[in-house]
């Protein structure tokens, strides 16, 4: 759920989780990247889905070229097709996409581009999600502080990858007005980014000390969809400068992540490997 400035808060781990959902969790997090049917349709009895949910989301996976499968009976990801996927997958090294800021801007003006293709949409506005664009007032610009690696060519290019519309502009602006970037300074909720990230390493915190104590089912399903809120919100983060946000709770949090995905990735393999 978006607030009023944009930010997305973190899902709760108690969120109902799809079959799909499940089945590219899973794939992207065991080591070797691939897992029987009866693996995944284990993992799914779990969260109280039915082997023929899991069946029916590999096949719809399998058309959309979102999985393969190299042999009967097994399937992977496919990583040919980068996107969206790589942004989960590289979640743990995000912050290494930050450079120094020099107070100069990356545009977005979309005003040309329809709304009508819903799914296009969607994928349009995820993409602006995932690189922290905010829209400055009622300008139709979407801006984001200039301090991504690979400067405005850079975030073109991404972002056209990550589902950004066709007609949609990137640009750089150097010189706001005075008001102006006194506006765009504010476009982030900063206090209630440092509250979530807090939370969320507390959260986290609390749950790993009780892990290996819980039956393996049970710290399982936890550590699944706790980890997919945490990754959530890191998926999310603006990656402002220093000089707009105070970056530490955001560094805790994925070190606590790193450290819990970890452990929970060893009691995942336990369960699955078995299969």
């Amino acid at each position: 759920m978006k607030d009023k400035k944009g930010n997305v808060g973190p899902a709760s781990s108690d969120t109902v989780l799809s079959a799909t959902d499940l089945v590219l969790d899973l794939l992207a997090t065991h080591d070797r990247h691939q897992l029987s049917v009866a693996a995944l349709c284990h993992a799914g009895e779990l969260f109280g889905l039915r082997a023929q949910n899991v069946r029916v989301a590999l096949n719809r996976l399998q058309r959309q070229q979102r999985v393969v499968s190299p042999e009967r009976g097994l399937y992977r990801l496919d990583t040919t097709t980068g996107g969206l996927l790589g942004e989960v997958e590289g979640w743990l090294r995000r912050e290494q996409r930050v450079q120094a800021w020099h107070g100069g801007w990356a545009a977005v003006l979309d005003t040309a581009v329809a709304r009508r293709d819903k799914t296009a949409w969607r994928h349009h506005e995820r993409a602006l999600a995932l690189r922290g664009f905010r829209l400055l007032g009622d300008t139709g610009l979407r801006l984001r502080p200039d301090n991504l690696s690979g400067g405005v060519a850079g975030l073109r290019t991404d972002l056209a990858g990550l589902g950004l519309a066709g007609e949609a502009r990137v640009f750089a602006v150097d010189e706001l007005s005075s008001a102006d970037d006194k506006q765009a300074r504010r476009l982030w909720d900063c206090l209630a980014l440092k509250q979530q990230y807090r939370q969320m390493t507390r959260e986290l915190a609390a749950s790993h000390k009780t892990l290996a104590r819980r039956p393996e089912p049970d710290a399982a399903t936890e550590s699944l969809l706790l980890g997919r809120a945490a990754i959530r919100l890191i998926l999310l983060d603006p990656l402002l400068p220093d000089s707009l946000i105070d970056n530490r709770p955001r560094h805790r949090l994925i070190e606590r992540m790193g450290a819990y995905q970890r452990d929970a990735k060893a009691i995942w393999m336990r369960l699955l490997d078995q299969f």
